[in-house]
């Protein structure tokens, strides 16, 4: 991921609200109402004493009425501007929420169109746990920024007229508020400014914690963890990580607390300077209705800055992660490609030059200068042990990785000069790793919700053998898989799963069609039975078989033996056959376990 420069918080504040101009403008509107309540609304309780001690000082049983009149006009007043606050925030906080998801969206729709490699990347899911974090949640990061500056102007207003208020009194009280803020500000900045420094390390823990919680709760793993009591190892790892990260608060707690302390003494300073000039000023024959007057805007004043300071920390510190979420955003992760357009209805052949291969961060090649080619309408099977490199001549060709070295050309053009949206939309993948989505049996294998064919999808699912299942259903097509979302969704099998992976493959009918161990769940018999349908029912497209078992090879036209980071055997099958080669070997300890497997379904 291409390293960006921070940007500094103010900047980042400017594009927050350009983000509410372009979605909301009448939370501006809001905004305007909200600061003139919120700064109106605290000088009530700072005028009533004032007022209501004057009257009684007077006589309570000549003034009763007035009395009376006063403390009703205030709780009605303050009950109305509370009120009225109220109801401003109750409006506007869902909408700031809804900016928040809908910035969340964003991440997801830029995660999800990022190019395949970053997916390999833990770095990456780092930086993106960051940017998660800053609109994830609705009192932290991008949400609680929002309500910040939606609350601090009344503030500031409010600050701002008790300060020329309460100097006209006396300017060494405001001193004395002074240094209790400016201390309380250093104290915030380096409690923060800890606290963001660990965040990396709090985020790489956090990451690695939820990796153990949802494997515990993801039904896949369930079956091993329990036979093979991985439970555990898991538990010990968790613990661990726990652990870590609980040492990590506990560091930042304990900052936290003996930079308390300088806070606390300024404190007690400053409420000292401010109690004794009050007391000095009493005792020279300030009114008593005045003294306290001033001593409720002090404490006002005081109150409003110690807030004021804790809601511009909380700005700047969760800028930064808002910021965080800017710089993801920014971050360069598109797929690359060029223009050209996808081959609508066209046979491809692939070709494969002088192609070197490693993966991004490492040093050891898979490929080095490998050379071959597959033909208009051949179907080639690509064979070897585990880990020579099948799978990535997969994401070589389909464009999810790009060729350290060399060039692959699709019906002569390089493939890096197709659009992404061409290269994926001309292949149809039968990948090992088989996912099924907790959506209906039609948009697993359609891949979309809208404007679904269920003639071709029944006929998709039919010549795979699911068509029986799926009438078996009482909602059929429209039955639910897994159980993750829906309590009534129906969990496949291993070998049903493979099954409709290749389904999607028919449904979506691309240019070439790719088995990656789409049938590693299969019994080898019903592997043969399933590759020798699919050959009838490409029609002449390419196509290409990997396999580390040959149940494909005899099915295909060429066969390609691949062996440390290079091509080794290339031919039909009775040609490798003859050769007696690494394949010749391959295949004849694999016929023996085939026949034994015949014999035992007898």
């Amino acid at each position: 991921m291409k390293k960006l420069s921070s940007y500094p918080v103010f900047k980042t504040i400017k594009r927050m609200l350009k983000y509410v101009s372009k979605e909301n403008k009448m939370l501006y509107v809001y905004f305007a109402f909200f600061t003139l309540i919120a700064f109106i609304y605290p000088f009530f309780a700072i005028i009533l004493p004032k007022v209501l001690i004057r009257e009684l000082l007077q006589g309570i049983d000549t003034n009763i009425i007035n009395v009376i009149y006063i403390v009703s006009g205030y709780f009605i007043a303050a009950g109305l501007f509370g009120f009225l606050k109220t109801i401003l925030q109750d409006y506007s906080y869902p909408k700031i929420t809804y900016l928040r998801i809908n910035l969340l969206r964003d991440l997801f729709d830029k995660v999800v169109s990022m190019d395949y490699k970053y997916i390999e990347d833990a770095k990456f899911f780092e930086e993106n746990d960051r940017a998660m974090s800053a609109c994830s949640g609705n009192t932290n990061g991008l949400e609680l920024v929002y309500h910040k500056l939606f609350e601090t102007p009344a503030s500031i207003l409010a600050i701002l007229t008790l300060i020329i208020f309460i100097g006209r009194l006396n300017v060494f009280i405001l001193l004395g508020l002074f240094l209790n803020v400016f201390v309380l500000i250093f104290v915030r900045r380096k409690i923060q400014s800890y606290t963001y420094k660990r965040k990396a390390d709090l985020a790489h823990s956090q990451r690695r914690m939820n990796y153990y919680y949802k494997t515990t709760h993801d039904f896949a793993f369930g079956k091993d963890i329990r036979v093979y009591n991985f439970k555990d190892r898991i538990i010990k790892n968790y613990d661990e990580e726990i652990n870590g990260f609980v040492r990590i608060n506990k560091m930042i707690k304990n900052r936290e607390f003996f930079l308390g302390f300088l806070s606390l003494i300024s404190l007690l300073i400053s409420d000292a300077l401010v109690y004794g000039i009050l007391i000095y000023k009493t005792a020279k024959g300030f009114p008593i209705e005045d003294f306290t007057m001033y001593l409720v805007a002090i404490t006002s004043l005081s109150a409003m800055l110690k807030v004021l300071v804790e809601d511009v920390t909380a700005v700047y510190n969760e800028g930064q992660y808002a910021n965080d979420f800017h710089m993801f955003m920014d971050g360069d992760l598109g797929e690359k490609g060029g223009d050209v357009k996808a081959m609508v209805n066209e046979t491809l052949e692939i070709e494969f030059r002088n192609v070197s291969f490693k993966y991004p961060k490492t040093d050891i090649y898979i490929f080095e200068n490998l050379n071959f080619t597959i033909h208009k309408g051949e179907k080639l099977a690509i064979v070897g042990i585990n880990g020579a490199g099948k799978t990535t001549l997969v994401k070589l060709m389909t464009g999810l990785f790009d060729v350290t070295d060399g060039e692959i050309l699709i019906n002569g053009i390089n493939i890096k000069k197709y659009s992404k949206k061409a290269l994926f939309s001309m292949f149809s993948v039968v990948f090992q790793d088989v996912n099924i989505l907790p959506f209906t049996l039609k948009e697993n294998v359609a891949c979309t919700s809208e404007n679904i064919d269920e003639d071709k999808v029944l006929n998709a699912l039919a010549k795979v053998g699911l068509k029986e299942k799926t009438l078996s259903y009482k909602k059929g097509l429209d039955q639910m898989l897994s159980k993750i979302i829906d309590e009534d969704g129906t969990d496949l099998s291993g070998g049903e799963k493979q099954k409709l992976s290749i389904a999607r493959a028919l449904y979506k009918n691309a240019n070439m069609v790719i088995m990656d161990e789409p049938t590693a769940a299969l019994d080898a018999l019903a592997e043969a039975e399933i590759y020798e349908n699919f050959s009838e029912l490409i029609h002449g497209k390419t196509a290409l078989y990997i396999s580390h078992r040959l149940a494909s090879t005899k099915f295909c036209d060429k066969i390609a033996m691949f062996d440390s980071k290079c091509l080794i055997e290339y031919g039909n099958h009775e040609e490798l056959m003859n050769k007696k080669g690494k394949y010749y070997e391959m295949f004849t300890v694999q016929g023996k376990y085939y026949q034994k497997e015949a014999i035992a379904n007898e």
